[in-house]
């Protein structure tokens, strides 16, 4: 399926599967249809791990954080800045991203200080929006991804599990509020290490 996701996306809160809960579903237009009119009236529907927060049915367009968020993960996670116009939504690592954009915006935020082992000295470059990083939990190094920032504070999306007891307890895709200082470089995570990482 190779769409066009400079087109309006929407959110779609339902339970499409049947599975008696609702989901956070994306909905786009399909543009593998033969004609224009066929197009416009027949949408594509890609369901999501993210439970909905509401308990109705509705359609939320995506704002201008989620579309942000969803480009700048295409470029830095799968260095796909030159493929933006026209995009195969079926491929794993693309719906991956799609999970962490729904994540972002409706997966409300934990404190994270209650999951947080000690500091950690280390250098860290300034910090962006797709950022993938490394959160030093007290069941070790996770990796992440900063979904929303401001001077002091990051909103990072989970890419691991944290288990550290029975009532502490986070699955991927979960979010966490965590300070910038808290937050490490991607080497200390299960991520690639790039050429600016340095670690003391």
């Amino acid at each position: 399926m190779t769409q066009a996701v400079k087109h309006p996306l929407k959110w779609r809160l339902a339970d499409i599967d049947g599975s008696g809960c609702d989901q956070v579903n994306i909905v786009m237009p399909d543009f593998d249809t033969p004609t224009q009119e066929a197009s416009q009236d027949k949408e594509i529907l890609l369901a999501t791990d993210i439970p909905s927060p509401h308990n109705i049915t509705m359609d939320i367009g995506w704002t201008e954080e989620d579309s942000y968020l969803f480009f700048m993960l295409l470029d830095k996670m799968l260095n796909m800045s030159e493929m933006m116009e026209h995009l195969d939504v079926s491929q794993p690592e693309v719906v991956d991203v799609l999970h962490v954009v729904a994540a972002a915006h409706f997966i409300a935020p934990l404190d994270s200080e209650v999951y947080l082992a000690e500091d950690i000295h280390t250098v860290m470059s300034e910090l962006d929006i797709g950022d993938l990083v490394a959160i030093h939990t007290k069941d070790g190094f996770k990796s992440a991804v900063v979904a929303q920032l401001d001077s002091i504070e990051a909103v990072c999306v989970l890419l691991e599990e944290v288990n550290i007891d029975a009532e502490h307890r986070l699955e991927v895709y979960d979010t966490l509020t965590v300070n910038k200082h808290n937050i490490l470089p991607p080497e200390f995570g299960n991520v690639m290490p790039g050429d600016e990482g340095v670690i003391h």
